[in-house]
């Protein structure tokens, strides 16, 4: 005797349209604060700049001989979130070293002296509990 199997497959179907998906939470939006050192204050000892609540304190400046008073390089004390980019002439570099010397080398014609030197810093705000 031959036994007949029959398998039922029911297909569910729905009218209605899927949830829309939760909005992502949006995190906190960093905030950025710089602060340059140009001009006058280019070579000055000592020399402090604060940068929102931290501070860098610059040890030394190199300059390419005893008489020159053109900055390149320094060496400074920076909190661990700071990075720096340095403009000398059409050049700009960008560290976060706290000892900086102009890659080109201290003196020729590719080497132009620092003219500024802008520090800057990314956090995110604090937060703050609300009820």
């Amino acid at each position: 005797m031959r036994s007949l199997i029959l398998v039922a497959v029911a297909v569910v179907g729905c009218d209605r349209a899927a949830p829309a998906p939760l909005p992502a939470r949006a995190g906190p939006e960093l905030v950025t604060t710089c602060t340059s050192v140009e001009g006058a204050r280019l070579g000055q000892l000592p020399l402090t700049v604060e940068l929102g609540d931290e501070a860098i304190a610059f040890a030394e400046w190199s300059v390419p001989d005893e008489q020159s008073s053109d900055v390149v390089g320094f060496a400074a004390h920076l909190p661990g979130d700071v990075t720096f980019t340095v403009k000398a002439g059409d050049d700009e570099f960008r560290s976060a070293s706290p000892r900086w010397m102009h890659p080109r080398g201290v003196s020729g014609p590719r080497v132009h002296p620092v003219e500024r030197i802008t520090f800057c810093r990314t956090v995110a705000p604090p937060v703050v509990a609300s009820r």
